[in-house]
């Protein structure tokens, strides 16, 4: 791989709205053009910030509009839900997890910042899951 992929989880892009200004801090600097999301992961982020966190809907568009330009955003299909099925059978993730795990490998990702997953696992020999804030 050429240019190091990096495919951001929900929770990782969440800490843009939080009070918590080192990890918000850190998101913000580490959003860029080579970084990779999911459908699943816009899903997510629309769900939580909308029910837990209570944005407006004009926040939310904006939110929404910063990452679908900053990031490829890869989509969900047949092929990504059978690599998904397959990593959690393998590795044991809960069904959501593994179909983000499933979109950063097909993504050709090297690195999955996640705070829910197992830090350092290393997924098909391709993909290093790393909590960014450890």
């Amino acid at each position: 791989m050429n240019a190091k992929k990096i495919f951001f989880d929900t929770n990782t892009l969440l800490y843009l709205l939080s009070s918590d200004s080192k990890k918000a801090d850190w998101v913000s600097s580490n959003l860029q053009q080579s970084n990779v999301i999911s459908v699943q992961v816009l899903n997510e982020f629309t769900s939580a910030s909308l029910r837990k966190i209570k944005i407006s809907h004009t926040e939310l568009d904006e939110f929404l509009d910063l990452f679908t330009s900053i990031f490829s955003v890869m989509k969900l299909d047949l092929e990504t839900f059978n690599t998904g099925l397959m990593i959690s059978r393998q590795y044991g993730y809960r069904h959501y997890d593994s179909m983000i795990i499933a979109a950063a490998l097909e993504a050709g990702c090297e690195r999955l910042y996640s705070e829910d997953m197992q830090h350092r696992q290393i997924i098909n020999k391709k993909l290093q899951i790393v909590n960014p804030f450890q």
